[in-house]
C-alpha cells in the first residue's frame, strides 16, 4: 500500500528471461525464433497466461462491461485471438451508431491479446499478474473501423498477425524499445464478414519505460502515469474517511478529496469492493504515524522529519510541528506533483529532494541538500514501500538510515506478513487485494515476520511492532497480517 510508485523489484524487461530471480537477476536468454516456434515454448506461455478462462475472468474483473455482455475468449494461438461478443439483450441494438462503440471495444482487446501472444511470458499489466518488473504497458493508440453490414447474431472477433511479423515485433519489444503495431482485427457472423479494424497498439515493457524517470523532461508518458495510480489510490482511500460523520472519522485530511481526484476516488472504490477492509487498513496506518509523529515532537526542541517516498502525503500540511524541518523525498514526477498542489511559500520548513530509492542512498542525498542537520534526532518515516522492495533495495534503505540515526531518531515504517507475500493467510480478501496489485504492476514482494534479525543487523532497536488491529480494536484476522514497526538506535 505505497504512499508513491517507486517499485524497484526488478527482473529485467526481456520476454527471454524467463525464471529470473528478481534479486540476482539471473537472466536465461532464448533465441527469440525458439520461443515464437518451439511448441514447447508455446504450450508452457499458454499454460502461464492463456487460460481462456482465467484470462477471460481477468478481463471481466478489470472491465466490467465485458462482463456485462458476457465477452468471451475463445481461442488464443501464437500471433492469434479469438472472441465471442454474444447477441444477447445487453447488446442488442444493430445499428452502427449504437453498436459501434461495443465492436470497437472488444475488437481492441481481441487485437491486444493476438500481439501479447508473441512476447513470451510477459504479463501485459491490467489483465495479467506479474511479481517483478518483467511486465508491459499495453495502450491502443488509434483506431479505423469499416462496417459492411450490421450484425445481427453473434459477433466472433477473430485478429491474426502473419508469421513474418512476429520475429521483428518480438525483438523490438525484447531490446527494450517503444513497440508500435497495427493489427488487423476481422469480425463475422457466422461466415458474413460484418466490419474490419486495424488497431494500432503502443507497448512498452516495464525497465525501459523507467529509463528516464529521473528527467521530468524525457520521462515516459506511462510511467509517470503508472507512477501516479497507487499513489492516487491511497489517497483516494484516505478521502473516503473524511465521507465519515466528524464524530466517526479516525483521522481529518482536507486535503485528500483534491489530492485524490476522480481518479483515486475511482480506484479506492474499486479496490475496496474486493478487500471491504483496505480503508481500515489505512485508516490504521494513518492514526498510528500521525500518533507516533506527535509524540516524537512533543519529546524535541528542534528535529528533522525525512518523508521516503512522499507521494500525496498531507500530513506535515494538515499537522504542524515547532521545530521541524521536514524533507520529502521522492521522485521528480511526484514532487512536480507537490509543487504543482501545495503553496511552499507559505510553509518554508517543508523541502523537496529528489532522489532515485533504485540507485541512491537516502543520506547522501539528505547530505547534499546542505540542509539536513545530521546532529539532531530524525523521524524516519517509510510509509507504504517495504513490501515493494526486495532485499538488496531494503539493505540499501536501513543501511542509509542507520548511518545518519542521531540519538533519540526514530524509523517508522509499515508491513505485511509473510503469510500475505506467500498467499497462505486463507483470507480472500487478503489474495483479492494482492492479486490486484499484481495486475496493476505494483506486486509486494516482501513480508516481515520477525523483525529482530533486519533490526540487529543495523544496531537497530524494536521500539514498537503493532497490528493494524491493535490500532483500531479489531480482532477480524486480516488484520493481524499489516502493521506497524518503530525502530530506534540500540
Amino acid at each position: 500500500m505505497p504512499a508513491s510508485s517507486q517499485n524497484p523489484h526488478g527482473g529485467p524487461g526481456d520476454y527471454s528471461a524467463v525464471g529470473s530471480d528478481p534479486d540476482t537477476a539471473r537472466e536465461l536468454y532464448f533465441s527469440t525464433k525458439f520461443l515464437l516456434y518451439s511448441i514447447d515454448a508455446w504450450e508452457h506461455d499458454r499454460d502461464q497466461r492463456f487460460d481462456l478462462t482465467a484470462l477471460t475472468d481477468s478481463f471481466h474483473q478489470s472491465v466490467p462491461v465485458l462482463d456485462f455482455l458476457d465477452w468471451k475468449i475463445t481461442a488464443i494461438e501464437r500471433g492469434y485471438a479469438q472472441t465471442l461478443l454474444p447477441l444477447n439483450p445487453n447488446a442488442s441494438n444493430q445499428y452502427i451508431a449504437h453498436q459501434g462503440a461495443l465492436m470497437l471495444l472488444v475488437a481492441e482487446y481481441t487485437g491486444g491479446i493476438a500481439l501479447a501472444s508473441l512476447l513470451h511470458l510477459v504479463p501485459i499489466i491490467g489483465f495479467m499478474p506479474s511479481v517483478d518488473d518483467n511486465a508491459a504497458y499495453m495502450w491502443g493508440a488509434k483506431a479505423a473501423i469499416r462496417w459492411y453490414a450490421p450484425s445481427c447474431h453473434n459477433l466472433t472477433c477473430k485478429a491474426r498477425i502473419d508469421k513474418p511479423r512476429w520475429e521483428g515485433l518480438a525483438k523490438r519489444f525484447t531490446n527494450s524499445r517503444k513497440l508500435v503495431a497495427t493489427i488487423p482485427v476481422k469480425m463475422f457472423n457466422g461466415d458474413e464478414l460484418v466490419a474490419e479494424v486495424d488497431f494500432t497498439y503502443w507497448v512498452q515493457d516495464v525497465v525501459s519505460m523507467k529509463r528516464h524517470a529521473f528527467d521530468p523532461e524525457r520521462i515516459d508518458l506511462l510511467y509517470k502515469h503508472k507512477t501516479k495510480t497507487t499513489a492516487k489510490l491511497i489517497v483516494g482511500l484516505r478521502a473516503l474517511e473524511q465521507e465519515r460523520s466528524v464524530t466517526e472519522r479516525r483521522f481529518d485530511d482536507p486535503y485528500a478529496f483534491m489530492l485524490a481526484g476522480k481518479q483515486g476516488i475511482t480506484l479506492a472504490r474499486r479496490f475496496s469492493m474486493g478487500t471491504p477492509q483496505l480503508q481500515h487498513l489505512v485508516a490504521a496506518r494513518t492514526q498510528h504515524l500521525d500518533r507516533g509523529v506527535a509524540e516524537f515532537a512533543r519529546e524535541q526542541a528542534r528535529f528533522n522529519i525525512v518523508n521516503i517516498g512522499a507521494g500525496y502525503d498531507s500530513r506535515f500540511w494538515r499537522l504542524k510541528f515547532e521545530g521541524a524541518t521536514i524533507y520529502d523525498l521522492d521522485l521528480p514526477v511526484m514532487l512536480n506533483e507537490r509543487r504543482r498542489i501545495f503553496d511552499y511559500t507559505r510553509d518554508r520548513q517543508i523541502h523537496n529532494l529528489e532522489i532515485d530509492l533504485e540507485t541512491q542512498a537516502i543520506d547522501a542525498v539528505l547530505s547534499a541538500s546542505g540542509r539536513f542537520n545530521p546532529n539532531v534526532p530524525t523521524y524516519f518515516i517509510w510509509e507504504g514501500g517495504s513490501m515493494y522492495f526486495g532485499d538488496r533495495h531494503i539493505d540499501r534503505i536501513f543501511s542509509a538510515v542507520a548511518r545518519i540515526m542521531a540519538p533519540g531518531s526514530r524509523f517508522w515504517f509499515d508491513y505485511v506478513s509473510e503469510a500475505i507475500i506467500a498467499g497462505t493467510t486463507g483470507i480472500r480478501e487478503a489474495e483479492d487485494f494482492i492479486d490486484a496489485m499484481q495486475k496493476l504492476g505494483e506486486p509486494f514482494v516482501t513480508g516481515f515476520s520477525d523483525i529482530g534479525p533486519l533490526a540487529r543487523r543495523y544496531h537497530l532497536e524494536i521500539k514498537e511492532d503493532v497490528s493494524a488491529g491493535s490500532v483500531l480494536g479489531i480482532r477480524e484476522a486480516i488484520y493481524s497480517h499489516y502493521g506497524f514497526f518503530v525502530l530506534g538506535r540500540s
